[in-house]
């Protein structure tokens, strides 16, 4: 853990989360090694390297798209791949179980669209880097914001007074300076009525690098993501949005039953044998601010724009977030090396406003029209559409191309 060595930095980052570490490797990288990045996290450390090389896989994992990977490896991030499996195909089943759309890396000329990684991992990694560069670590939780002298002032609980040219809130879904800020005046935050629930399962047939994902006859919506083997077994990582009351059954059920549930909505695709460690359900929001930026302030990842899961891009949204700082920072030479100035701020906006909003609006839609039960009509309609627009050569280009982005 580090103290906060100089009295004002141009960027302080609050939340240590993979995006968090990823908008401060970013400030680090892009406003050179004299510029004074921090981020704030309530975690004292990471898991070490060590806490890495154990066998056991942790229970939450990132499909992480093959751009935001290559951008992060360009700027010096280091993974053990070892712990990581490839997305090579993204294949969506309707209603019926039948294939309804294919996205492969070969539409968009990729190797892979993805790789799934450990939060810990993930974390662990961009960190890393960033503190080699010269980011500064500081344990706390964020108590008040000020305005003071065209800076921010964060205060601790612990009372220790922080001082910042530009802050960044990362600090998720419930964000605490997404409050202090006055965005969450405008903000939309709406609980699904339905949580995901994860567990990871041993297989008998090999995923081959296809994440698998059904639309099903009751509502929910079911994933299987591809896991590195384990013990020499295909493994995958499952994913079921479902009801609450369907969320407390499933994480009160035996293994094998909890499997006979898998395997029968997912037609056996995988052919489940075990499951690695017990279920663990999540509450599933939709975030929306009309304005991610506020004066000498900009939030980001869920804090601006959590999804639902059924697409796999919360985190890429953020890291996106990342990369396109970067670049905004890139320019900070021209207002004077500020890297909160208004000029810089709003092209954040201007340029992320859009995908975010697409993003969003594309995921919501999905769930709604297959939350229809008493309109069965829109969600065969949905089946049929899905499935025509997944014969179409272009159409899937570009899904796979935006997928790998």
């Amino acid at each position: 853990m580090s103290d906060f060595s100089f009295d004002v930095a141009d960027v302080l980052v609050v939340g240590g989360g993979p995006v968090g570490w990823a908008c401060a490797l970013a400030a680090q990288i892009a406003l050179g090694k004299r510029a004074r990045v921090a981020v704030v996290e309530r975690e004292l450390s990471h898991p070490s390297a060590a806490d890495q090389a154990e066998p056991t896989l942790a229970s939450r994992v990132y499909t992480i798209s093959s751009g935001n990977l290559r951008w992060l490896t360009e700027h010096g991030v280091k993974f053990d791949l070892a712990r990581s499996a490839a997305v090579t195909d993204i294949v969506v089943s309707g209603r019926d179980g039948q294939e309804s759309m294919r996205i492969s890396a070969n539409d968009a000329g990729e190797a892979e669209l993805a790789k799934v990684l450990e939060h810990e991992a993930l974390t662990l990694a961009i960190s890393t880097r960033a503190q080699a560069l010269g980011v500064q670590k500081v344990h706390g939780t964020v108590a008040s914001l000020h305005d003071l002298d065209g800076q921010k002032l964060i205060e601790l609980a612990d009372r220790r007074m922080l001082n910042a040219r530009l802050v960044i809130a990362a600090d998720g879904m419930q964000s605490k300076l997404r409050d202090l800020s006055g965005i969450s005046a405008t903000a939309i935050v709406r609980s699904y009525p339905q949580q995901g629930v994860v567990a990871h399962l041993l297989c008998a047939q090999p995923h081959r690098g296809a994440a698998r994902q059904w639309f099903l006859p009751d509502g929910t919506i079911l994933a299987l993501l591809p896991l590195p083997d384990v013990d020499q077994t295909a493994a995958v990582s499952m994913v079921w949005s479902v009801s609450e009351a369907r969320a407390d059954q499933l994480c009160t059920l035996s293994e094998a039953d909890f499997l006979d549930a898998v395997n029968s909505a997912s037609q056996h695709a995988a052919a489940a044998t075990h499951r690695i460690n017990s279920a663990q359900r999540f509450p599933l929001t939709l975030v929306r601010v009309a304005n991610p930026v506020a004066e000498r302030l900009v939030v980001v990842g869920d804090a601006a724009h959590a999804v639902h899961p059924l697409a796999g891009q919360g985190v890429n949204l953020g890291l996106v977030d990342a990369r396109v700082l970067h670049d905004v920072w890139q320019h900070a030479d021209k207002v004077g090396a500020d890297p909160g100035h208004a000029l810089l701020l709003g092209r954040y906006r201007r340029e992320r406003f859009g995908p975010t909003l697409a993003m969003q609006l594309a995921t919501d839609g999905l769930f709604r029209l297959y939350n229809q039960a008493d309109h069965p009509f829109l969600m065969a309609a949905g089946d049929a559409g899905m499935r025509l627009l997944g014969r179409l050569p272009a159409f899937r280009r570009t899904l796979s191309t935006a997928a790998a982005q």
